[in-house]
């Protein structure tokens, strides 16, 4: 369960044609560049997932607040239910050293105590260990750490025997994760992009076989400004199995995005706009079938 909200959370968490989001800047931490006609102060993201598990029926809500300051996500209010249980609130807190790089994401409950953190250490000013300690269950935990090689970035984890590398392209976007298990290729995933940035599809074949083909508006996406500057954490802190293409159209793209097909099925999304042309609000859904089924309603609260 916990996979599932640390996931959701991560959603919650590309450019133009001179896009360079893996440059050693964001590799650092840092260099979110600021444009204060689409400052947000807040961005409200709510979520609700319908899932099977060996037959069970799950339901989980998940409504968050995060507060930005100077286009940098610094704090967040999460609350969680489960199958109709009350919701249970955590707040969570980004702690960025003096280079502006986030050194560790800790959240706390409605009691003062600290239920969960990730720690990220950096080595000659690039991520070379990501920890993460579950209170709740240490099965849950885990420690990446991370070895560069030309235009690949490889993950292992302590005490298992799966690694991830990500590779970039000639303009240091991400392209190809691939997950092998004791050096055996268990799962991949492909990522293509068009002129101006934006992502156009993500294919994934191994232990999934999923396809997914992208379009956008064009308009700014202000979330982009928000998370360039932490563009690494949001893939190099994820499980194995976690697809990234929705993460990068949502979040990364220069464009707010606005359908998506799913092997072969289309999903339009609705989306609303203030009199400045800026996207106030966006309802992302996805049925499945009774497997998997879910949706985002997200708002979008801007500086005046």
């Amino acid at each position: 369960m916990k996979k599932i909200i640390y996931l959701l959370f991560s959603l919650a968490l590309v450019t133009s044609c001179d896009n360079e989001p893996l440059d050693p800047d964001l590799m650092n931490g840092g260099g979110a560049s600021e444009n204060p006609d689409l400052g947000l102060y807040m961005y409200e993201l709510d979520t609700k997932i319908n899932f099977s598990f060996f037959g069970t029926p799950f339901e989980t809500v998940t409504n968050s607040d995060l507060m930005i300051t100077n286009n940098k996500f610094v704090s967040s209010s999460n609350a969680v239910s489960t199958n109709g249980s009350p919701f249970i609130t955590e707040n969570q807190t980004l702690t960025r050293n003096s280079s502006g790089k986030i050194t560790s994401d800790v959240s706390v409950n409605a009691s003062g105590t600290t239920t969960n953190e990730t720690l990220i250490t950096y080595t000659n000013g690039r991520i070379s260990q990501i920890s993460y300690n579950y209170y709740g269950d240490d099965e849950d935990d885990f420690i990446y750490n991370f070895a560069y090689e030309g235009n690949t970035i490889t993950r292992t984890e302590q005490g298992s025997t799966i690694s991830t590398i990500f590779t970039t392209d000639g303009s240091n976007r991400i392209i190809k994760k691939e997950s092998f298990d004791d050096g055996n290729l268990i799962l991949k995933e492909t990522i293509a992009y068009n002129a101006i940035g934006n992502i156009t599809s993500s294919t994934t074949t191994g232990e999934t076989n999923n396809n997914v083909i992208y379009q956008f508006d064009n308009q700014t996406n202000p979330l982009k400004v928000v998370y360039e500057d932490n563009y690494l954490l949001r893939f190099l802190a994820d499980d194995y199995s976690d697809e990234i293409g929705t993460l990068i159209a949502q979040f990364l793209s220069t464009n707010n995005w606005t359908s998506a097909t799913f092997n072969g099925d289309a999903f339009n999304f609705d989306l609303e706009y203030n009199s400045a042309g800026r996207i106030q609000s966006r309802k992302i859904a996805y049925n499945l079938g009774p497997e998997l089924s879910f949706e985002f309603n997200e708002r979008f609260n801007y500086i005046n």
